[in-house]
């Protein structure tokens, strides 16, 4: 079963491409605890009627009823039908039958960023822009139909399992994927802390043969923004800040603020901005955080279905002549790629690395009653250029490959990050 899976996902790869651009992914989520990395908007439930229903459609055959766009009478007959000759009928709850119900008419919306949460999984998804996790540590992705890990976090232990960037998940505990929602994964992959799983991976440049990785989950809490110091050949430090932003949660706005404070009170000079294996988060720590490189103009362009929406420097900036190189690979994502892509656009910084993610949408996180939530695509961000890069990602103005960027980097003196010397070096 896995050996066909890992046929298929071969000859579904250009691996020329792949070697040029390392393009895999078009959704990210954080496994530990199943939250997408996307640009987030939080709003309370509008344009919803009374019944639960959208405006957009009105049911035939309900109570209070007259509009006959869309008939709602099969929904019924099957919940009778459950309910009457269901040979463990006893054993399913009308819960479960509304959760079952909606994650399907969610799903038939093809959209694979558009979701449904639980309570609990809402709660969860809400710990993750605070940086707690609870699991492996890794964010997934989709690739030709399958999964596939973005990144596993720093000092995570799917990292420590020797969990790579590109790894294809084919297998958890031994059933396959194939067909597997984000949800589905991320029910499976997530767990308590002490509890363990078996990941079934393929590897690329690995002849494609399927291999198992056992991985204990624990507890993560990581930081939202992390200081260090760029050491030279002799190893002594240098006033070159190397400044990783690690997610965008509601505390990277103010982490931000004391990292810049500390940098500049320290005497930095230059910056190596470090957004790698940063899945993303909230659009307005983006905006804020872009914000600080520009005197003015626009940081980013929200698309919506009726017009294109500006997003301009929001405060007066506090890094805007200082020298800045922005290092990116597979695992930025969505508001790591606007602050890169701001960067880069408007001429402000080079980038280094390999090409991002290409997450070019902005989910909506509606809570509902009961702490559900719904997550629904609402709009395109583009660069201050008007690129969308969805499905594409931002292509570095120095392509360095590395062994080594998932880090840590937490003293800036890992010899083997190619890339990291490569941008200490542009900004010598």
């Amino acid at each position: 079963m896995y050996q066909t899976t890992s046929n298929n996902i071969k000859k579904k790869i250009n691996t020329s491409t792949i070697h040029a651009k390392r393009k895999l992914f078009s959704i990210v989520l954080l496994v530990a605890v199943g939250a997408f990395a996307l640009g987030y908007i939080a709003k309370e439930p509008s344009g919803v009627l009374g019944n639960g229903v959208s405006t957009i459609f009105t049911p035939i055959n309900n109570v209070g009823s007259k509009n006959e766009n869309l008939d709602m009478k099969p929904f019924w007959d099957v919940l009778d039908l459950l309910e009457s000759r269901y040979l463990d009928a006893n054993n399913i709850s009308g819960q479960d039958i509304v959760d079952g119900a909606i994650r399907g008419m969610v799903q038939a919306a093809g959209d694979p960023y558009t979701s449904y949460y639980s309570p609990e999984e809402n709660i969860s998804f809400k710990d993750s822009l605070e940086g707690l996790y609870e699991g492996i540590g890794a964010q997934l992705g989709y690739k030709d139909d399958q999964l596939v890990i973005i990144s596993p976090l720093d000092e995570s232990p799917a990292q420590k399992a020797g969990v790579k960037a590109a790894d294809y998940i084919i297998g958890v505990d031994g059933e396959s994927t194939a067909g597997w929602t984000i949800e589905k994964a991320v029910q499976r992959i997530r767990g308590e802390a002490g509890s363990s799983v078996t990941l079934s991976l393929v590897r690329l440049g690995n002849s494609f043969d399927p291999f198992d990785v056992e991985i204990e989950r624990s507890t993560i809490q990581l930081p939202a923004v992390r200081l260090s110091w760029v050491k030279d050949e002799e190893g002594n430090e240098t006033n070159v800040a190397h400044i990783r932003v690690l997610r965008f949660g509601s505390d990277t706005v103010s982490t931000w603020d004391e990292v810049v404070r500390d940098a500049k009170f320290s005497g930095a000079k230059s910056i190596i901005l470090d957004v790698r294996n940063n899945p993303g988060g909230l659009l307005s720590a983006a905006i804020y955080l872009g914000s600080d490189f520009f005197s003015d103009g626009v940081v980013v362009k929200r698309e919506s279905r009726t017009d294109v929406e500006e997003f301009t420097v929001d405060h007066t900036c506090k890094l805007c002549d200082i020298p800045v190189v922005v290092l990116i690979n597979e695992g930025s994502a969505s508001a790591s790629e606007i602050l890169a892509g701001a960067l880069q656009a408007r001429g402000r910084a080079e980038l280094v690395g390999v090409g991002s993610f290409g997450k070019g949408t902005v989910q909506e996180a509606v809570e509902l009653e009961g702490g559900a939530g719904v997550h629904i695509t609402v709009a395109r961000w583009l660069l201050p250029n008007d690129q969308n890069i969805h499905g594409e990602g931002l292509t570095p103005d120095y392509v360095v490959e590395t062994e080594d960027q998932t880090g840590p980097y937490s003293d800036s003196e890992n010899v083997n990050d190619l890339q990291l010397l490569k941008a200490y070096e542009l900004l010598k």
